[in-house]
């Protein structure tokens, strides 16, 4: 291999691939109704594979939510739910109906106030507002 190979891949190693914007950039808000199909997305790919890691393709989720959605942004919303039922699963109660999130979780999701997250970045908790979010699930919305 050439030395001019070997410096490209180093290179490219120092700085790991990005998810989404820049570390510490606002995510933009994005469409409940596509946070909800990805979430759901998610779920299904779970409950098909159980015991298993899954993940599920980019151009699914495209394919699955309204024409010009940001997938990245739609997916790390997606992620807010998942990451209130591990971090305030007492306080989601209230807003869940048979194992379902209500949609006011999902608006909640796709509105409140986040930033990306980025490797070696120390946070003290998640990168979005969680009492923001519950009160934004406490608000009457409109539904999805």
């Amino acid at each position: 291999m050439d030395d001019k190979f070997l410096r490209n891949v180093d290179e490219e190693l120092q700085e790991p691939p990005r998810f989404g914007g820049k570390p510490g950039q606002r995510v933009p808000a994005v469409e409940p109704e596509d946070v909800k199909t990805v979430w759901q997305i998610g779920i299904d790919a779970k409950a098909n594979h159980t015991g298993k890691n899954v993940a599920v393709g980019v151009d699914l989720m495209k394919g699955a939510c309204k024409p010009g959605a940001d997938i990245e942004a739609v997916s790390y919303r997606a992620w807010f739910v998942r990451a209130i039922a591990q971090i305030a699963p007492e306080h989601l109660a209230r807003f869940t109906r048979e194992g379902q999130p209500d949609d006011v979780v999902f608006l909640a999701a796709a509105k409140v106030p986040a930033e990306w997250m980025g490797v070696g970045i120390v946070r003290q908790g998640p990168p979005f507002d969680v009492n923001e979010f519950l009160r934004l699930c406490g608000e009457k919305n409109e539904t999805v």
